[in-house]
């Protein structure tokens, strides 16, 4: 059951069993953090979801979309409980409001998915298409962290290459591109490595094969399919998704 609430600035949509209680809790919990915006009046959209489903690793999901002022902050936490997942949420949210304001947010480690058993083989469940935004890789690393990715899909401004950046700890990122392996000729104000082994020719089912066989979030690869630069993810559910972009 779906149900969709709004009182102004937050609207609440929750899935599964849901208590008053909860919704109240995390209300609580995002209205403590639009008291640190106070010049804003940011809307957020939050959605509560109980799972019915016992085998997996969590029972509830918080994901909460801020917007003020044309941009975006997007969270989500899984948990065993709302009461948890709704402060987890809030301090992620908290430790990346400067991002919003164009500068690195150096937070707390981000948990990773959970390894999700499933009932026969992981498949990919959600296919998006996208266009890429050409951009530098710095900027492409404060979109991840705003939007609250693994990994974020871009063309290099640089080289014209699809290219992936990703974290590598909490405050440091990875640069990755279909060909190239030189660092950015200019300055860069993030801590940024670049990855130097070459991103491996795959059709979306030998990714799927690949990111089996680990327990790894997501897989950069040439998509066979498309000569195109894709990101294999790993779903809450267990299953995957995959970015492709669309044709230039």
């Amino acid at each position: 059951m779906r149900r969709s609430r709004s009182d102004g600035q937050i609207t609440m949509q929750t899935a599964g069993e849901v208590l008053d209680d909860a919704r109240d809790f995390v209300r609580s919990q995002i209205g403590a953090l639009l008291r640190r915006l106070p010049d804003q009046r940011p809307v957020v959209r939050i959605k509560l979801t109980r799972s019915a489903r016992s085998a997996l690793p969590w029972s509830v999901l918080v994901q909460a979309n801020l917007e003020t002022r044309g941009q975006l902050l997007r969270g989500q936490v899984a948990g065993a409980f709302f009461h948890e997942a709704a402060q987890l949420l809030r301090r992620s949210l908290a430790q990346r409001l400067p991002t919003l304001a164009g500068r690195p947010a150096w937070r707390d480690a981000r948990p990773s998915v959970p390894v999700v058993g499933v009932s026969g083989r992981r498949e990919i469940v959600r296919r998006k298409y996208c266009t890429p935004a050409r951009c530098m890789p710095e900027q492409a690393a404060l979109t991840m962290d705003l939007m609250d990715y693994d990994i974020h899909l871009f063309v290099d401004a640089e080289t014209g290459e699809d290219s992936a950046v990703y974290r590598i700890g909490p405050t440091g990122y990875r640069l990755a591109r279909l060909v190239s392996t030189a660092p950015p000729s200019g300055p860069v104000s993030v801590p940024l490595t670049v990855n130097v082994h070459e991103v491996p020719l795959l059709t979306p089912e030998e990714a799927v094969g690949r990111l089996d066989a680990t327990e790894l979030p997501f897989r950069f690869f040439r998509n066979a399919d498309t000569d195109r630069g894709s990101v294999l993810y790993r779903r809450y559910d267990g299953h995957y998704g995959l970015v492709t972009p669309t044709a230039r």
